[in-house]
């Protein structure tokens, strides 16, 4: 038997794999649920030869401007493949791509006809973002790992043991969740690597081990491989991943765009800005509807930031909350977070604009219960998303607003003949410059724009998203 420390350490390490999978799995979710998305197709552009390997992946990353080094990505592919050959076939990248607890989904998916038609951006990018998210997860799990294995009793045939009560030979849910003591389905999913329902001790030992000799912690950099979050803050801006990304997404169609006039052109930029803007908030939103079905108490959740109990949040006070979540963003990432949010822009957050950025659009109260460790780790799930997709929009104004002469006031009187935009206004703007929303990406546009819930866009509202947040450098 380990010791108590010991198992301290594995249930937090646990909780990190746990909480990982289940923003994967979202992620997933969200690809899969694109009508465009044809998985075969994907894999045939990735692949060499019927395989993709470290390089494949480590290239189309690049492609996309996500910024990550080659051995970053060996791990990942280590991990999925199943003929342990450090190549993916196209049922590992199944694996990868599709959703686990959505076996509805996942079938349909799977058996989607490949498609003729090139890959869009926005399935390119969507696939993208989940190797790099597993690749954000072997990066920040490492210093757990290293925790875990360095204990004096620790042994990974122990460890097994433990959790195995019966001596059977192989953890099934039941010991898994009686151990925990709690409900493990995602943590199964991300410890048992070849999905058989049960994990053996290989499964165990693979899944725990580190795989960097030195390890990346908030508190050291001093890893033998540069972690994702390292590379992003050496960046003039805190994402330059999501920067180029933009930058990639929006010049795909460049030689022919260049054939139009300037005006045109930046009609067909602002749309396509439009249209990953509601793709970021419709994620936002899909993590908030997570949460909500906890059914939590907001104002409890308030009273966890507001500590001094003024009723108002400033920017310390927020920090300070990120910290005891083990959040720790960076002074720009906290402050487009919060100005998202600052309806009355005095630089501080309010119940009702607390809220905002919590509470989903259709929530329903039934029973309310009181903050737990899962409601918590859900409420990180929202942070860190909404901090991500802040950061990626700011990216977007900022490209924006290089543009020769680039005039938001112009193209304001484009989309609208009066002073304000209604929904349908920029609808017939944005599928007329080839951008179809449905109706729910329409309204978590909308909304983004409309603060105050006027159902229409002022000129003042559209300035004030437009234009980029921070100063300039």
């Amino acid at each position: 038997m380990i010791n108590s420390q010991t198992k301290k350490k594995l249930l937090k390490l646990f909780n990190k794999l746990e909480e990982f999978e289940v923003h994967s799995e979202s992620m997933r979710q969200i690809l899969c649920q694109q009508d465009e998305f044809e998985p075969y197709s994907v894999f045939k552009k990735i692949s060499n030869a019927g395989h993709i390997g470290s390089s494949e992946i480590y290239q189309l990353l690049q492609q996309n401007g996500l910024i990550v080094q080659l051995e970053q990505v060996n791990p990942i592919v280590k991990w999925y493949s199943q003929k342990c050959d450090n190549r993916l076939t196209y049922a590992d990248f199944l694996q990868i791509v599709l959703p686990a607890n959505n076996l509805e989904l996942r079938k349909l998916v799977s058996q989607k006809p490949t498609f003729a038609k090139d890959i869009s951006y926005e399935i390119e990018y969507g696939v993208c973002r989940i190797f790099y998210k597993e690749i954000q997860i072997a990066d920040e799990i490492q210093a757990y790992k290293q925790d875990l294995v360095q204990s004096p009793d620790f042994d990974y045939r122990i460890a097994f043991q433990t959790i195995d009560q019966f001596n059977s030979g192989f953890i099934q849910l039941d010991l898994l969740e009686h151990f925990v003591d709690r409900d493990c389905s995602a943590l199964m999913r991300r410890l048992d690597q070849n999905r058989d329902s049960q994990i053996d001790l290989e499964d165990f030992r693979i899944a725990l081990e580190p795989q960097y000799g030195n390890v990346y912690s908030q508190k050291s950099s001093a890893s033998a491989v540069t972690s994702v979050k390292q590379i992003e803050t050496q960046n003039q801006f805190p994402n330059r991943r999501a920067k180029q990304s933009v930058a990639k997404h929006i010049d795909r169609n460049k030689k022919i765009v260049q054939q139009k006039k300037v005006q045109c052109y930046d009609m067909d930029y602002l749309a396509e800005a439009l249209k990953i803007i509601s793709e970021l908030e419709y994620e936002n939103e899909f993590r908030k509807e997570e949460l909500g079905y906890l059914q939590y108490d907001f104002l409890e959740l308030f009273s966890f930031f507001d500590q001094d109990k003024t009723g108002k949040l400033a920017p310390g006070d927020v920090k300070a909350a990120l910290e005891e979540l083990e959040i720790y963003p960076t002074q720009s990432q906290l402050y487009l977070w919060m100005k998202r949010y600052d309806i009355d822009r005095d630089g501080k957050w309010n119940v009702r604009e607390f809220l905002g950025a919590f509470k989903p659009i259709n929530y329903q109260k039934i029973n309310i219960r009181q903050l737990d460790k899962e409601i918590l780790n859900a409420v990180k799930n929202v942070i860190k998303t909404e901090i991500e997709n802040e950061v990626a929009i700011e990216c977007i104004r900022k490209k924006l607003s290089q543009r020769p002469n680039f005039n938001l006031k112009s193209l304001f009187a484009v989309i609208t003949s009066n002073q304000i935009i209604v929904e349908q206004e920029l609808r017939t703007f944005l599928e007329n410059h080839g951008v179809y929303l449905d109706e729910k990406n329409r309204e978590l546009l909308m909304r983004r724009f409309d603060r105050n819930e006027q159902q229409y866009i002022t000129y003042s509202d559209f300035l004030n998203e437009m234009q980029p947040k921070q100063p300039k450098h």
